[in-house]
């Protein structure tokens, strides 16, 4: 797997928080992959989608085992390593799928470990992957983002309530700030098969989709500097959540990315909210 400019792209992840590596997805895995979310997508219940309307759905990605595959993804981790992380751990991901006709995902950003001084310098502690299986526009609901802002403060998070809580999913207030416009967000629309990179930190949303199609995308988490993370942290993402719909195979297949705390530590209290170090 071929990077192009990789320089470039890191530098744009660490400062922006962001970057898109083209092609990344084979065809054959794409399709897959399609089939597979679909089957998930079309067997969830009416409850399960008005609990997540604004995102479309949340469905851990320890339902199915091709998903085991995808973690481990060779030109995936090919692309990581031309980045500069050798040896990142994973941890979970979602398939988040907002069906035709949806309103738009909530501004929001995913990372829990506020309480830690690292997690105010320049070296990300997590990153999400996102794989989408079709082209995105701002049309269907493409991704948007705030450039700068796992680094800078913004005045969206003085605003946003807990990311991810339950009226922010349902949409019971459509007027939210959570869910407008605002100065400095750039849209990153994607061909089906890129792979957004992007530091959790970051504030991210995505538009609603006014298309007649789905649109999906699979959210990975990576901790890219794993063993340089203090031992508290370590504890906390080393907690893997296990699923019987992952075989013992699948489990052996990601084990060189599973990440493992050796120091008998508690774990890091998780906070979603930056303190005032984040200015």
């Amino acid at each position: 797997m071929k990077v192009e400019k990789p320089k470039e792209k890191y530098d744009q992840l660490i400062a922006d928080g962001y970057c898109v590596i083209e092609e990344v997805l084979k065809e054959e895995m794409l399709a897959r992959l399609r089939t597979v979310t679909d089957q998930l997508l079309d067997a969830q219940t009416e409850d399960e989608r008005a609990a997540c309307r604004s995102s479309g759905s949340m469905i851990s990605v320890y339902t199915h085992p091709l998903f085991a595959e995808l973690v481990v993804y060779p030109r995936t981790l090919q692309a990581l390593e031309t980045l500069g992380f050798l040896r990142p751990k994973w941890s979970s991901g979602y398939v988040i799928s907002k069906p035709p006709q949806s309103p738009p995902l909530f501004w929001h950003q995913d990372w829990w470990g506020w309480n830690d001084p690292c997690s105010y310098t320049a070296l990300p502690q997590q990153l999400f992957l996102m794989y989408y299986l079709v082209d995105t526009t701002p049309s269907n609901g493409c991704l948007r983002v705030i450039k700068g802002s796992h680094l800078k403060r913004h005045p969206l998070h003085d605003i946003l309530p807990d990311a991810h809580g339950e009226a922010l999913q349902r949409v019971d207030d459509p007027d939210h700030p959570a869910y407008q416009h605002f100065q400095g967000e750039v849209d990153i629309p994607v061909k089906a098969g890129d792979l957004v990179i992007g530091d959790s930190r970051l504030l991210h949303a995505s538009h609603g989709n006014g298309s007649d199609e789905r649109r999906t995308v699979i959210t990975l988490w990576y901790h890219p500097f794993f063993a340089l993370l203090p031992t508290g942290m370590q504890a906390h993402i080393g907690r893997l959540r296990q699923s019987l719909a992952w075989s013992e195979a699948d489990w052996t297949r990601i084990a060189e990315l599973a990440p493992v705390c050796k120091s008998d530590v508690e774990p890091l209290k998780w906070n979603r909210n930056p303190g005032p170090e984040l200015k």
